[in-house]
């Protein structure tokens, strides 16, 4: 039974050997020795029991090994599909990075070589229509550049270039990938202050053309591609051509063969070795290493060149030797002297229109347009008027007709303009003679706050055309916008008070800021600035920006828009031509400074005819005119003391409009001023925002000098000029008018207790309409009352006033002022309100006579008078009936009022 037992283990051992193909060798030899013999079938068993288990052990090694082999390579296939995977997607997102956001095309180089033997003429028109060159302004390179062929220049001069710049230069395609890796290698891992050092010679000349400059990868890629596509399109020894041409090499100069004449005064072919390698020197860092500045560094930079140049087998070991540690010869004495020619503010302004024109018109970069205009042999036609500018430099820089100021020396700029042809005229961007070659012009390029002169334009003229208003208005003279944290009213007006019922006449001439902004509200902000900037040529406002820090600008917002407080401000030239709408009959025309440019062949590659645009109708143009006349010539006009043109008496009827600015702070002073013939406008301030301290504004006494000469120059010399403006077929003039109702004026009008009490009167017979607007209902805002001449009250129905003391008089009827707090009125003493049968009159003589149908913390507004000329007269009040506060011993408290 045992020995059964035996046998079935030993079979289910067998067994289980066969399904694990293991065995133990070692129990199978120590079962043979523990037996002491063997029979001849028992040793064959085991021998063949070793066999296989040699082979079982085999088989498993080597699934052992099929299954670790199978893992690696299911692992390795899995990582090669992965990168596959990520590569594509890394590639696919780069194609579609260049595709948006990279312009692989550059033909900025298309242009560049110019005959430097040419040069461009600048011309006005006479008169007579006759072309006049300006001989003084004629260009001739005024940033020292000279080209020069690649045959003339000498070889050692290319070689040192090459040699320290791109020594494989001559093999690439315009880039060099190991240059290129080295540099993304220490972008990822940085062994150097910067990430460059790998820009060939193509990529160079790119950058130096584009003027584009930026540490960035977006900048290095689009360089890498326009380098590639440059290769294609041009010879190697063009490309060096036009990198040894205009590269910068300090001391005003650019490109080599100018730079050989300032340092050495030699040409080119006449240059040493060592005068070769001192001007690649320069190229890495032109100032770092002017000879003339730094010749230490200069010195050593050559010496490493030089180095370069051996070790490349550019030059032998002699010459080597004898250039290496060589003294330079420096000489400032050449042949040929480039200075540069300080223009005129106006041929500043023409030559950066003409740039921009040129970079348009040709598609290509700031440096080929440069080319183009100083070398070019172009044939420039501008619009100056040599008089006009004459004029304005005349005034600017005589001190005995500047505003007295204190402090330091202000400044000034001024603008003057043709409205019908946009021609401008003549330019000045400071004050005193002009030293500086291509320096600041205030007039052009500085950005300064107008203050009111922007009311006009932003929304009083819109204001009109969309009939919001007429010429009469009316306006209320009333602050809109509560502050709850402050408890105050926003905006205040420059003196402090409020007007209440006005014309809008009054309105402008005053320059209320109240009723800018209540204008508005109205019209919209963002139809207001997009008018603004859609229609009347304003490229300095902004919409929204948000800086850095989180901080948001924006321009479309009630401050800018309705009192002038911009972002960046406004520049003189925009402002010119858009007050040129006015004066052009509704038309909006871009101010220009040239009229063509020719090419050396006499062929007109730029036809500068202005940009035209109908804005307004022309009822609307003549009515503002109108309006900003009256700021000129008008009882209030905020301009007629510092304008005196129409005063002089051989001008006096000369037509004049305009609107003065300025800023709460006083650091900035405007005018914009114009006749039928001018439009001009002048600012005044400090460079540095410092505040102006002077009586009047300065800015409307500049313009006054000029335009008072210009006048007294076309009248002495018999010229011809226009003296008012034209008055529309749909115009209607000499409309008499109610200022409070906007409508035709009746006897109650004439009654006005305001206007009898010593204020403005309210009827006027200057009224400007568009026939489709000509009034033809009468006032019904001005409500008879018999007034008290003694007690100085309102005499209502239950005063037993003497008949001598009473007069005709009428209050205003004005319902619709509402505040959180009590706002000084100046009219809010002569406001009607009508109250209900069996109304009690207050007894009160500090309140007007409607006080108590004004329920508690409402305001309507107060004069600040303690006695009010619309309280009723209390002195011959005799009611039938007692009043509630003498009934229950309690008397109204007006202490809340004021």
């Amino acid at each position: 039974m045992q020995d059964e037992n035996n046998i079935n283990k030993n079979d289910n051992e067998e067994m289980l050997s066969k399904k694990t193909k293991m065995i133990d060798i070692s129990e199978i030899k120590n079962g043979e020795k523990a037996n002491g013999s063997s029979t001849p079938t028992s040793s064959g068993i085991g021998k063949r029991r070793a066999k296989i288990a040699a082979k079982i052990t085999l088989k498993s090694v080597l699934f052992i090994l099929r299954k670790v082999l199978t893992y690696t390579l299911n692992i390795l296939l899995t990582i090669i599909l992965v990168g596959i995977i990520t590569g594509a997607v890394v590639g696919l997102a780069f194609i579609i990075y260049i595709k948006n956001y990279i312009d692989p095309e550059y033909n900025g180089l298309d242009n560049l070589k110019f005959d430097s033997s040419l040069s461009s003429p600048i011309f006005y028109v006479n008169e007579l229509g006759e072309e006049v060159e300006l001989e003084a302004d004629r260009l001739h390179g005024s940033e020292n550049r000279l080209w020069a062929e690649y045959t003339a220049m000498p070889e050692n001069l290319v070689e040192a270039f090459v040699a320290v710049e791109d020594q494989r230069f001559f093999t690439h395609n315009g880039v060099d990938t190991k240059r290129t890796a080295s540099a993304i290698y220490n972008f990822f891992i940085p062994t150097k202050s910067s990430y460059g050092g790998g820009s060939t010679i193509t990529q160079q000349l790119i950058k130096n053309v584009t003027g584009e400059n930026d540490n960035t990868i977006q900048r290095k890629i689009q360089e890498i591609f326009r380098a590639l596509n440059v290769e294609e399109k041009f010879l190697k020894t063009e490309i060096l051509e036009m990198y040894l041409n205009t590269i910068a090499m300090s001391q005003n100069t650019h490109g080599v063969k100018a730079a050989a004449e300032t340092y050495f005064g030699k040409d080119l072919g006449d240059l040493t070795l060592v005068e070769c390698a001192a001007l690649a020197a320069i190229a890495k860092s032109p100032v770092a290493y002017d000879p003339i500045i730094n010749p230490k560094n200069n010195l050593e930079r050559r010496n490493l060149i030089l180095k370069l140049m051996l070790e490349q087998g550019k030059i032998n070991v002699d010459e080597f030797n004898e250039a290496y540690d060589a003294p330079l010869s420096l000489s400032r004495d050449g042949e040929t002297e480039y200075t540069e020619t300080v223009h005129s503010y106006y041929i500043d302004a023409v030559l950066d229109d003409v740039m921009v024109a040129l970079m348009e018109t040709f598609d290509c970069d700031k440096t080929t347009a440069s080319r183009m205009l100083y070398s070019g042999g172009l044939n420039i036609i501008t619009c100056l008027d040599p008089f006009v500018q004459s004029t304005l430099e005349d005034v600017f820089t005589d001190d005995t007709k500047w505003p007295t100021t204190t402090g330091i020396r202000a400044q000034a700029a001024m603008t003057v303009m043709d409205p019908k042809t946009g021609n401008l005229l003549g330019i000045v961007g400071g004050r005193g003679e002009k030293k500086i070659s291509r320096g600041l012009n205030r007039a052009t390029q500085s950005m300064r706050q107008c203050g009111s002169a922007i009311k006009p334009l932003s929304v009083y003229a819109l204001a009109i055309d969309m009939g919001i208003y007429t010429y009469t208005g009316p306006v209320d003279d009333v602050p809109t916008v509560y502050n709850e944290k402050t408890n105050s009213y926003w905006p205040t007006n420059a003196n402090k008070v409020y007007e209440g019922r006005v014309s809008l006449s009054f309105a402008i001439q005053k320059s209320l800021n109240t009723v800018a902004v209540s204008t508005v509200q109205k019209i919209g902000v963002e139809k207001v600035f997009d008018n603004l900037v859609n229609n009347m040529g304003f490229t300095t406002l902004i919409e929204r920006k948000t800086l850095d820090n989180g901080k948001t600008y924006s321009d479309m917002q009630l401050s800018p828009l309705a009192l002038g407080s911009f972002t960046y401000g406004v520049t003189v030239r925009e402002m010119t031509q858009a007050y040129s709408v006015f004066a052009n009959n509704g038309v909006f025309i871009k101010a220009r400074t040239f009229y063509e440019v020719r090419d050396n062949k006499g062929n007109v590659i730029i036809n500068n005819t202005p940009e035209k645009k109908e804005v307004y109708s022309e009822s609307t143009a003549y009515i503002m005119t109108s309006l900003l006349r009256n700021v000129v010539s008008g009882s209030y006009g905020t301009a007629v003391r510092d304008v005196t043109l129409n005063d002089k008496g051989k001008f006096s009827e000369l037509q004049v409009a305009g609107k003065t600015g300025s800023t709460n702070d006083n650091k900035d002073n405007y005018f914009a001023g114009y006749t039928p013939d001018y439009v001009a406008c002048c600012w005044f301030g400090y460079d540095n925002n410092k505040t102006i301290v002077s009586s009047g504004n300065p800015a409307t006494k500049l313009w006054d000098a000029v335009m008072l000469k210009i006048y007294t120059h076309l009248e002495d010399n018999d010229i011809d000029y226009t003296k008012k403006f034209e008055v529309p077929a749909s115009v209607v003039t000499g409309v008499q008018y109610c200022s409070v109702s906007g409508k035709l004026a009746t006897d109650a009008c004439k009654n006005d207790l305001m206007h009898y009490k010593g204020g403005m009167t309210t009827v006027y017979s200057d009224g400007v309409f568009d026939k489709s607007s000509v009034p033809t209902e009468y006032c019904d805002m001005h409500v008879p009352i018999k007034w008290n001449t003694v007690t100085q009250a309102v005499s209502l129905p239950g005063c037993n006033c003497p008949p001598e003391q009473l007069i005709d008089a009428s209050l205003r009827l004005i319902t619709d002022r509402h505040f959180n707090r009590q706002v000084t009125i100046r009219d809010a003493q002569y406001v009607y309100m009508p109250v209900p049968e069996g109304y009690v009159y207050p007894t009160s003589v500090n309140v007007p006579f409607f006080q108590n149908i004004i329920g508690q913390g409402v305001y309507v507004g107060s004069s600040g008078s303690g006695k009010p000329f619309n309280r009723i007269c209390i002195e011959h009040y005799q009611p039938d009936i007692p009043f509630p506060d003498q009934d229950d011993g309690t008397e109204f408290d007006d202490s809340i009022l004021y």
